[in-house]
């Protein structure tokens, strides 16, 4: 966070040296302009930092300790990026109100000049994949083809920045600072949105086989064809079939496996529409894997007392560390929670893991007949929460809860962790 507003407060630090601050902010008329441009100005940065964010490189899984938070952050900067290039122009025409309506509506027009009008385009651009992305309900494939516009978007919005007479032309450190940022952005977002399936570290695996957990849930097993995919427990991939029958589409997916084995393994439950069709795989098929990513493991942390609480097909990232205890000296106890024994998914494995394992406690708990778990309930049970960390992995609803809940009972924010990714 302390970067981010590095990077944001640099330019705008420079934009208040440029001239005396008196006459930027002498009237109604000047005070509006100047609030213009540093919307601008702040906006721009803020959309080319989130292009930068939207290469799925390594060094943002590390910086944001998981892929999951960089992209919380994402849709977080996203949005402040917008509302500031929204008012961008809206600051900025307040001066022709003032003279007439046409002259605020003419403000807009190509007449203007082409520098200008390449604003509107970028914000025209930006309403319309945005208003997309909340208020259509697309198929995931869709919905992530229509981000890749943002990169057209941003290339109008920094041609704008570059071309229109303003600080940004007149001041050589606003210059070189935007545009060298933007062209990051733009070379990060065309990456991610051209190029990525090319130059990417993927390890191609082959589907070994597959079975059948319950009506709803599929475990894949993938072996190597050359390089084999070194994780930590508890982390996500993101896969793609190659076949005729199905979508060559990324999505991500949580191990299962334990990482000293030589396959990998995950359960894959039929939520949307492309794990529907993975009911159309067949073994055989070619996949492509990009990863690791993620930090949500039990390693990750110094205490060895742990409290896990899975909510339905959020028990996948547990399996894979439960899988890997052998040996250790973690106390754990599992909370896997779900409607009914049926909806639980590898959970005889789970009991023979908690029967050869002194260290590792299987708690299943069926809401149908045993109400909502809760945080005191887990409490009463683990005896006390204070001395333990507790990871929370399931629908955002249950994890929201269980968080809320947990802080209720005084335990600290730093020892609660959760695998919050969705898309």
């Amino acid at each position: 966070m302390a970067v981010i507003l590095l990077v944001v407060a640099l330019p705008v630090v420079r934009w208040f040296m440029i001239v005396p601050l008196n006459p930027r902010w002498i009237n109604f008329s000047a005070v509006t302009t100047s609030l213009g441009q540093l919307a601008g100005i702040i906006g721009l940065t803020l959309f080319a930092i989130n292009l930068l964010f939207s290469a799925r490189a390594k060094i943002w899984d590390d910086f944001f300790y998981g892929l999951n938070n960089l992209y919380v952050w994402h849709a977080r900067i996203g949005a402040l990026a917008f509302s500031l290039l929204l008012f961008h122009p809206l600051l900025l025409v307040v001066k022709y109100v003032s003279v007439s309506l046409m002259s605020a509506v003419g403000f807009f027009l190509p007449s203007q000049g082409w520098p200008t009008f390449l604003g509107v385009i970028a914000l025209s651009g930006m309403i319309i994949v945005l208003s997309i992305t909340f208020y259509v309900f697309w198929k995931y494939q869709n919905w992530k083809l229509s981000h890749k516009f943002m990169v057209a978007v941003f290339v109008f919005a920094w041609l704008h920045a570059a071309l229109i007479p303003s600080d940004i032309s007149r001041d050589m450190f606003l210059r070189y600072y935007l545009l060298g940022l933007g062209l990051g952005g733009f070379l990060a977002g065309a990456y991610q949105a051209l190029l990525s399936r090319i130059w990417n570290r993927h390890y191609i695996y082959d589907l070994a086989g597959l079975r059948r957990l319950n009506e709803q849930t599929i475990e894949l097993e993938l072996a190597p064809r050359k390089r084999r995919l070194v994780f930590s427990p508890g982390q996500f991939i993101f896969i793609r079939f190659f076949g005729n029958d199905i979508r060559s589409e990324s999505h991500p997916f949580s191990l299962t496996s334990n990482p000293g084995e030589k396959n990998l393994s995950l359960a894959v439950k039929s939520l949307g529409d492309f794990t529907s069709e993975l009911q159309k795989i067949k073994p055989g098929m070619a996949v492509s894997i990009e990863g690791p990513y993620g930090k949500f493991s039990h390693l990750n942390i110094r205490n060895n007392k742990q409290v896990w609480v899975a909510g339905g097909v959020g028990i996948t990232p547990f399996l894979s560390m439960a899988r890997s205890l052998v040996g250790t000296e973690y106390e754990i106890d599992l909370y896997y929670c779900v409607n009914e024994p049926a909806e639980a998914i590898l959970m005889e494995e789970l009991k023979a893991v908690s029967a050869s394992q002194n260290n590792f406690r299987l708690i299943p708990w069926y809401s149908k007949t045993q109400g909502r778990i809760t945080g005191q309930k887990i409490s009463e049970m683990s005896g006390g929460l204070g001395d333990k960390d507790i990871f929370l992995c399931g629908p955002p609803a249950f994890m929201s809860s269980l968080q809320r809940q947990c802080l209720m009972l005084k335990i600290p924010g730093k020892n609660i962790h959760f695998e919050n990714f969705a898309l």
